[in-house]
């Protein structure tokens, strides 16, 4: 059984599987299902390649697209085999090693899609892709829409021929790593971005006005995801795994657009990394860079300070699509609110703690070595869907006494000790 060794900050995942020479082939194994479980039977599927990382560290998205590596078609049981090449899998020249991913890809069935991304060194077996209907219905209610959909898929079952990769920490008993429990996610979409994302909502799922402000063209989708390792053992070659990442998605469903406008609507803000009007302030729903440094040179900025000519009251705030830099692997984080007259006294309005992920969860620093960097691998045109580091979207609300001119938003760690970098935002919306 592979093992992970686990010695807190570092993490390890020891890979054999080395014994094949580049020529030779490995397999990948896998079953295409319909929503009933019965076979997809005859149906294309296209295998496709990006590199994963290349001297320790990803490339950008601009220069890596996946590329058509193969096409295979299910059989009549919907089982499917695709070979590679092991050094088109893991490749070693001139003393650098990259590593590839891969992804196949389900064709869509009414709009209802599935697809598996995955890295690899030897011969794996996929979870089965199987077709979830979520079934999302938009109903339009006295306070707004309300949104209800079925259960995520169940997580995949471990192959009778796969192993768990088991997490040991020095001194304690190892801890076996099943894939996580997928569970459904909610995404609103405008024109240019997401309007929200929620994860793991109860159903039926009712945004609040604040949240779908005044967008136009919103579409509701479902989607969920489960990812892992597994490990194997291949005859006549050393241990194999496979990191996946399976993703179902179902059709999108058009919502209502919402009637609040905001008060912080086209004005100013500082730092701005473009010229003219903010781009947090503007309704576009474009995530954009606090200071884009060249070579990604300390990127990014302390502080967003939004100014008004004139006082205003906040009673809501609403932040969408915040990426943080040196706060986001942390377990918990700060987001904090003032607001001044003047722009040299400030007083607290608001200080939340923000959970970035489960600090019990043991899985967490696995997922974020084995699959990183997937989030933006659908096929099929959606939004990226970060399960790592969530995407944040804060719907916050004030007590509504202070008046204001400038409104600042700030980050922490947990217990203050340092504070963290705004790396970028889609809107900072504020509401009287």
């Amino acid at each position: 059984m592979r093992r992970l060794l686990l010695a807190l900050p570092s993490l390890a995942l020891f890979v054999s599987g080395c014994d094949r020479k580049p020529e030779d082939p490995v397999f990948v194994y896998g079953k295409l299902l319909h929503a009933d479980g019965s076979p997809r039977v005859d149906t294309p599927l296209p295998l496709e390649r990006k590199i994963h990382r290349k001297s320790g560290l990803p490339p950008t998205e601009a220069e890596n697209p996946f590329v058509l590596y193969a096409e295979q078609r299910s059989e009549r049981s919907g089982h499917f085999t695709m070979e590679v090449l092991k050094g088109d899998a893991q490749d070693t020249q001139f003393n650098e090693f990259i590593d590839y991913r891969f992804r196949v890809t389900a064709p869509l069935e009414d709009g209802h899609g599935v697809y598996a991304s995955f890295t690899f060194d030897d011969d794996v077996e996929l979870p089965p892709m199987r077709t979830w209907e979520p079934h999302l219905v938009v109903r339009e209610e006295a306070e707004g829409p309300a949104l209800s959909f079925d259960a995520a898929p169940p997580p995949p079952e471990l192959p009778p021929s796969g192993r768990l990769l088991e997490l040991y920490r020095y001194g304690e008993e190892p801890v076996p790593m099943p894939p996580t429990t997928p569970a459904p996610v909610l995404q609103l979409r405008g024109e240019g971005g997401l309007v929200w994302e929620a994860h793991d909502p109860g159903s039926p799922w009712r945004p609040s006005p604040y949240v779908l402000e005044d967008f136009e063209g919103v579409e509701a989708q479902a989607r969920a995801v489960t990812m892992g390792t597994w490990t194997f053992e291949p005859l006549g070659a050393g241990d194999s795994g496979v990191a996946f990442r399976v993703e179902w998605r179902g059709p999108r469903v058009p919502v209502a657009p919402g009637h609040l406008r905001p008060v912080s609507r086209g004005v100013a803000c500082a730092p701005s990394s473009v010229e003219g009007p903010c781009p947090y302030t503007d309704g576009v729903l474009t995530r954009v860079k606090l200071n884009p440094a060249p070579d990604n040179v300390n990127p990014g900025e302390r502080e967003l300070v939004l100014s008004w000519e004139a006082p205003v009251r906040p009673r809501r705030i609403v932040l969408r699509d915040l990426e943080t830099i040196g706060l986001g692997h942390l377990p918990k984080m700060r987001v904090v609110l003032e607001g001044s007259v003047d722009g040299a006294d400030w007083t607290m309005l608001a200080d939340v703690l923000y959970v970035n992920h489960d600090e019990n969860d043991l899985g967490w620093d696995v997922l974020r070595m084995t699959v990183d960097q997937t989030e933006k691998d659908s096929p099929y045109g959606d939004e990226r869907l970060d399960m790592v580091t969530k995407a944040r979207f804060l719907d916050i609300p004030l007590p509504g006494e202070a008046t204001v001119r400038h409104l600042r938003l700030t980050l922490f760690e947990e217990n203050r000790l340092y504070s963290g970098t705004l790396y970028s935002l889609s809107e900072f919306s504020v509401f009287e």
